[in-house]
């Protein structure tokens, strides 16, 4: 397979509808409503309790590929039903830092209660990915939420890939050969350190290696069959760029991560009982936007693997 062409936002072909960056796709087993025109879209028509036949999932999948994120509404499911739609896109597996849900190691959860501060849930002040850290960051996150405010507690999504694409050449070259090192081995140890109050809810113990809490990664990572390019340069657990001092990746990272506040490259869902999520980790950006108070807000999650992630110096076609 070769790799899809890549369209300029400011090229657009007359007539063709662009949508996450890309021509939008025909869907005729599901209906699908794209959320903004960077990313994200809700599908219609499925009930994930049962199993998907094949065209039905290869048009889930066409819409996951296009639009990074996508939602299901009224999704009532166990913990098993839960795992068995996320195995559609790959190996569950465990996080070191995140809090398991219940019995299920497998499963985490993402909870403040309505008298907790907002710092128990680790939502950090940027966008960022989910576990960058590891030797293989997770692909996606499949997350459906028990509980939620009346209003707020929402969660944005930034689409790396547009980041990149509306770079300079310039700046493309420079970062296209750039690696970051990404950490987490200091996270329980920063927490510990602060006051009770303040403290990240963490979990207490895990069976993760030194080796598999630090790992260096491209600063602009490929997507595996087509070969588009998007930013993988995040905030959260980075420590520095490989052969630049502490200081001066900081100074990039503070420019890179400011792009991908712009409102152009967004989508916001707003979280119901029974909305199931399922967000690319690889391609995007998120953030948990905790505007509210006095209310609980309780979202359970998997975590599907990943690859290790190609950087452009990696990548060949599929053939």
């Amino acid at each position: 397979m070769s790799a899809s062409p890549i369209v300029d936002a400011d090229l657009e072909p007359a007539g063709t509808p662009i949508v996450a960056g890309l021509p939008m796709p025909t869907f005729k087993r599901i209906g699908v409503e794209p959320i903004s025109g960077a990313c994200g879209c809700e599908i219609s028509g499925v009930d994930l309790r049962r199993p998907l036949d094949e065209e039905t999932l290869a048009e889930v999948m066409k819409a996951f590929d296009q639009f990074l994120v996508i939602v299901f509404r009224d999704q009532d499911l166990t913990p098993e039903q839960h795992k068995a739609f996320s195995r559609y896109f790959g190996e569950i597996t465990e996080l070191p830092q995140a809090p398991t849900y219940g019995g299920h190691q497998d499963m985490q959860e993402v909870r403040r209660e309505a008298y907790e501060p907002e710092n128990v849930v680790p939502s950090f002040e940027h966008f960022h990915t989910d576990s960058p850290f590891l030797p293989q960051p997770p692909k996606c996150i499949v997350m459906r939420a028990l509980e939620v405010p009346q209003w707020g507690g929402d969660t944005a999504f930034s689409n790396a890939h547009l980041v990149y694409e509306h770079l300079s050449d310039g700046m493309k070259a420079l970062l296209d050969g750039l690696q970051v090192v990404y950490s987490g081995k200091d996270i329980w140890a920063k927490n510990e350190k602060l006051p009770p109050e303040k403290r990240l809810r963490l979990r207490e113990s895990h069976s993760f290696t030194e080796d598999q809490l630090e790992n260096i990664h491209p600063a602009v990572r490929v997507h595996p069959n087509t070969g588009r390019k998007a930013l993988f340069a995040t905030s959260a657990y980075f420590k520095r760029f490989v052969g630049w001092s502490e200081e001066e990746s900081r100074a990039l990272l503070a420019y890179l991560q400011g792009l991908a506040q712009h409102l152009h490259y967004h989508c916001r869902v707003k979280w119901k009982k029974d909305t199931l999520l399922v967000w690319d980790n690889r391609f995007t950006l998120h953030r948990g936007v905790h505007d509210f108070k006095y209310e609980r807000r309780h979202l359970i999650r998997t975590t599907v693997a990943g690859e290790r992630p190609l950087g452009p110096s990696d990548w060949r076609p599929l053939r």
